[in-house]
């Protein structure tokens, strides 16, 4: 096959790639990355028309970004959340939840979800708010949800994805390049088997791209934002015990209720003697009829 020995440069040029990636992450950390998907399909046909490709343009023009988010960070990436249980007052989740929603749009944040629950009255007794703030006004957002209520439970959580995020950086340079030789040697391609095999591993490498640059975004979205939930309870006022009156404290009333169930005793158990008795009183009435209408001239031979 006449692109038998392109193929197999390009094997030899993506391990090279892949070893030198990682070596220079490794001694020299995050560095900046520009081209790929995220610039659009303008860069792959300039590479094919012999324009300079992605890291010629980059060296050529350092400071020329178009995507933020794929940039390699030298500060640390953290994605921090935090739960906090306020007691608040009857009727104040109102105003308790719009001052959080207030003091997180003024920290550059905003809401993200909003659950009540209401009692029988119609009436608010618990919610939560969660909202997102930047990460560097988080300690601030944190101190000032505290003042708003009785803290009656706090939890705080930090997960560093410093060393995932620089990883994937280093992954990301090296699909970008090996993505780069096979669009040049797609446009080089002179037959249509050459073609679809040159397709078929741009294919795998153009999504293995796209997954990593998801994963960056996401990570960038959780470090750049923190996530902040506030319970709101309502604790319920218990009833005040009743003193109880002088005709309960006599025990009057006790006395008489044991007697009606004492006498409601006797009577049930009279019925069940006379429920007991009356299947023999029938049966002894049966006989004393039959023998008082008896025939007269039987009742010698009877007796």
């Amino acid at each position: 096959m006449k692109l038998a020995l392109p193929l197999t440069s390009v094997a030899i040029a993506t391990i090279l790639a892949a070893c030198g990636g990682a070596g220079s992450t490794t001694a020299a950390g995050p560095k900046t990355v520009s081209g790929g998907l995220s610039q659009g399909g303008a860069g792959f046909s300039g590479i094919a028309s012999g324009a300079p490709a992605p890291a010629d343009r980059a060296q050529a023009q350092p400071n020329a970004i178009s995507d933020p988010v794929l940039q390699a960070q030298n500060a640390q990436k953290l994605i921090q959340n935090a739960t906090v249980t306020l007691k608040i007052s009857k009727g104040s989740f109102e105003s308790v939840s719009r001052k959080i929603v207030d003091i997180a749009q003024g920290a550059g944040g905003a809401l993200f979800s909003m659950q009540t629950s209401q009692s029988d009255q119609d009436v608010i007794n618990s919610g939560s708010v969660t909202v997102k703030v930047p990460s560097d006004q988080y300690t601030r957002v944190l101190d000032q949800f505290r003042s708003l209520g009785a803290v009656t439970a706090i939890q705080t959580n930090s997960q560093d994805v410093t060393g995932e995020f620089v990883d994937l950086q280093a992954r990301l340079r090296n699909q970008q390049a090996q993505q780069a030789i096979l669009i040049a040697l797609m446009a080089k391609a002179q037959t249509i088997n050459d073609s679809i095999a040159v397709q078929n591993q741009l294919s795998q490498v153009t999504g293995e791209v796209e997954r990593i640059e998801a994963r960056i975004r996401f990570l960038d979205t959780q470090t750049t934002y923190a996530t902040i939930n506030v319970n709101l309870i309502i604790p319920l006022v218990a009833a005040k015990p009743t003193e109880p009156s002088l005709w309960d404290k006599s025990g009057i009333g006790d006395a008489l209720l044991t007697g009606v169930r004492l006498s409601a005793n006797v009577v049930s158990g009279m019925i069940v003697v006379l429920g007991f008795l009356l299947p023999f009183a029938i049966l002894a009435g049966l006989v004393l009829a039959a023998w008082r209408f008896l025939p007269k001239r039987v009742l010698p031979l009877a007796r």
